[in-house]
């Protein structure tokens, strides 16, 4: 079985004929990949692909996306897992995961983009803003100047809901200082996150 690759547009796709011929047709089929960004990445797939060819464990090319698998599997494993761990496991796709690499093909993934993933969540998270701090700031500063802020104009300033900005007040006055929140995930979260995935593309593998 021999392979090949080529430049298709600003990408490279590999393709090699299929070690079974199409009963509807007599032939063997083309199968081809494409979406690589570099030439040896399309050679190192299409190696791997004739592999599984050869091993009778055909893949066929799909654009479905990681954001679209996810959904698919979370509904199969939901009966078979604890519920704790499922709901965690959709809390951690639903905000680490599918905003950044959701509307990426499944078949793309490859152990340097989850490395990456997992670089900016440990570094990043997907936490929102630290607003607590920023009221406090806010309010601090308009104090010093001799201002009394009131929660609305508080909220206004820093985007947020009048209840939080109530809230903010209320701590400032009696002198209670939020610690400043770091962005990035811990470890153990991040660990949890990566025994989710590795779960899921396990699951995405021995599915075809």
């Amino acid at each position: 079985m021999k392979g090949s690759v080529r430049h298709r547009g600003s990408k490279w796709q590999h393709r090699f004929r299929g070690p079974e011929r199409d009963p509807s047709t007599g032939d063997y089929p083309w199968i081809t990949n494409g979406g690589f960004d570099t030439q040896k990445e399309a050679w190192q797939a299409c190696r791997e692909a004739m592999r599984e060819a050869d091993g009778g464990r055909v893949v066929k090319p799909s654009t479905r996306t990681v954001s679209q698998f996810f959904t698919e599997w979370f509904a199969t494993i939901e009966p078979s897992i604890e519920a704790t761990m499922w709901q965690n496991w959709r809390d951690y796709a639903a905000a680490y995961v599918i905003p950044r690499i959701g509307g990426e093909r499944l078949q793309r993934l490859d152990e340097p983009r989850l490395l990456k993933l997992y670089a900016a969540v440990f570094a990043e998270g997907c936490v929102k803003r630290d607003r607590n701090a920023e009221m406090y700031a806010h309010w601090a500063d308009r104090v010093a100047k001799g201002g009394t802020p009131t929660a609305r104009e508080v909220s206004d300033a820093c985007k947020t809901t009048i209840q939080a900005a109530r809230a903010a007040v209320r701590r400032n006055k009696f002198g209670i200082v939020p610690k400043q929140m770091t962005p990035g995930l811990a470890p153990k979260t991040v660990r949890n996150i990566h025994a989710m995935i590795h779960r899921a593309l396990g699951d995405a593998a021995a599915w075809k």
